[in-house]
């Protein structure tokens, strides 16, 4: 059960994507290649700022093609399939 163990509540209201991918991230264990506090080398909403800035993500959120490009950016292979 490595996803529980990751599980997370967002920061801010329009961060329900952001927390998402970085629980899902930390499940998988993937290294961010950079550290989040101290030590630590952990995904957190404030590390997934590669594809839309973090003030418009506070406002508006993310869309699965944001969504995609984040999880692109962080090592992952993901397919959008929309049903």
């Amino acid at each position: 059960f490595p996803l529980i163990q990751q599980f997370q509540t967002q920061n801010e209201p329009a961060y329900c994507g952001l927390a998402t991918l970085s629980m899902a991230l930390n499940a998988l264990g993937v290294d961010p290649g950079r550290s989040w506090k101290g030590v630590w080398r952990w995904y957190d909403e404030s590390l997934l700022d590669c594809c839309k800035d973090l003030a418009a993500v506070q406002t508006e959120g993310i869309d699965l093609e944001d969504f995609v490009c984040l999880a692109t950016c962080n090592a992952l292979e993901p397919a959008a399939i929309r049903a």
